[in-house]
């Protein structure tokens, strides 16, 4: 093994490529038209972020409502530790309760579907967290944008989505509801043209995500919102890259806001949960009954398991955007690395809208790229292992790594994927709450 800059290498790792003092894009990635990076050399300062509301956490880690609790009595104490409630139906007084139950009358509980004490108390939990009158609890991510979709879109619909959107949120409008005689576009959330454009056209419903996935491109919200709004439209904003801690698009203007819980609230790959929120009471009541409907519903384990992520979720979001921000910044460093993709960094091309929009961190996630073949990109993932896996997910307390052309976004053509630099080199980094200095090392090491 010899040094060179300092980095170490071997036989097996990668050969180091030229890098452009302008950190562009290689000429065989075509860019999105507005990305116009400056001078990489400069790193971000993020100092310049605002912290995020610290009452997030206390709320985060507050007692649930006594609506939620399964004893129906404040006769007994409650237990410090929340508790699992498995039932799937629950005992009626009369025909008058049943009635008034299953109407949405009170806050009895009823069958399971259509809510269950651990669903109501983070339910609740997570309104509050993100401004919003209520939230809706769903089996999983998908079936948060699901949801939104049957209850606000019929037959001649139109639907705008971000052209940079986790591949099964992009098949559902492009494909799936399109057999549904809905319409959709993608356009380039980044582009003020495309926005203009949307300003003056007609839409029932846009969508679009925080931090893109993968490239971590950040959208204007609040600007988005009003062109939809304009348009005669709601915004829906996938938030799951940023979690109500780093962001809540309902206050910059959104309607609805989903996360897929599964992720980052969650923290350790053992729970499928999504979730949406919004203000409007009619638009949520509809959903839920969607949800109810068409078996949307959440269970009670994962319910629990979630709400106790949630709990430490501050702490780990911490340690994770600090790992992230550490990375790219060595990264964009390493000779054998062509493009980073974090908003952390003062090149990214919407660094300065991030650091408006964001709170307390540029988030836990980034994407890199590779000039290397299928042989070399598997070395690498085996150089990282056991520390480090493939895994094809993100928001785990460890740091994994993903492939986005071959797992998340293998559903979208090679000529759309070449189009959004994603290509057979691009590898999106999950952040996790590993000492820093050690997971920096580990990286450039291994590359």
């Amino acid at each position: 093994m010899t040094e060179k800059d300092g980095v170490p290498k071997d036989s097996n790792a990668l050969s180091p490529q030229p890098r452009t003092p302008s950190h562009a894009e290689p000429s065989s990635v075509v860019p999105h038209p507005s990305e116009t990076p400056p001078d990489s050399t400069a790193l971000a300062d993020s100092s310049c972020l605002r912290p995020w509301d610290f009452s997030l956490e206390y709320q985060a880690i507050a007692s649930p409502s006594s609506s939620a609790n399964p004893y129906g009595s404040t006769k007994f104490p409650r237990p410090q530790a929340e508790s699992i409630s498995v039932a799937s139906v629950w005992q009626m007084e009369s025909t008058q309760a049943a009635d008034e139950a299953l109407a949405g009358e009170g806050d009895a509980f009823v069958y399971r579907r259509d809510g269950h004490p651990n669903e109501r108390t983070l339910a609740e939990k997570l309104a509050l967290l993100h401004a919003a009158t209520k939230a809706v609890i769903t089996a999983q991510g998908m079936s948060a944008i699901g949801a939104v979709a049957l209850a606000t879109l019929s037959p001649g619909s139109q639907v705008w989505i971000g052209d940079e959107l986790y591949g099964k949120s992009s098949k559902l409008f492009s494909a799936e509801m399109n057999r549904w005689n809905v319409s959709t576009r993608s356009f380039d959330v980044t582009s003020k043209q495309a926005i203009a454009e949307l300003r003056s056209s007609r839409v029932d419903l846009v969508l679009i995500e925080t931090l893109s996935n993968p490239r971590l491109r950040v959208p204007d919200v609040a600007n988005i919102a009003e062109a939809t709004h304009l348009a005669g439209g709601q915004l829906l904003v996938d938030n799951t890259f940023a979690t109500h801690l780093l962001c809540q698009p309902l206050t910059l203007g959104a309607d609805l806001v989903i996360e897929s819980l599964s992720k980052q609230v969650n923290g350790h790959s053992d729970s499928m949960l999504g979730m949406v929120a919004g203000k409007n009471a009619t638009n949520l009541k509809r959903i839920q009954d969607v949800v109810s409907t068409f078996g949307l519903a959440s269970s009670p384990l994962d319910c629990y398991l979630t709400h106790r992520g949630l709990m430490s979720l501050a702490v780990r979001m911490e340690r994770a955007c600090k790992n992230a921000m550490a990375l790219a910044t060595a990264l964009n460093q390493h000779p054998a690395v062509e493009t980073v993709d974090y908003p952390g960094l003062a090149h990214h091309p919407q660094h300065r809208l991030a650091t408006e929009q964001l709170r307390g961190g540029y988030g836990w996630m980034l994407s890199f790229r590779l000039n290397a073949n299928q042989q070399q990109l598997q070395q690498l993932l085996d150089r990282l292992k056991p520390e480090i896996q493939f895994v094809p997910s993100l928001g785990d307390v460890c740091t994994t790594i993903s492939h986005p052309a071959s797992t998340s976004h293998r559903s979208i053509s090679t000529a759309m994927r070449d189009q959004l630099g994603i290509g057979p080199g691009t590898i999106r980094v999950s952040c996790g709450i590993e000492p820093t200095e050690w997971l920096v090392k580990r990286f450039v090491e291994s590359i």
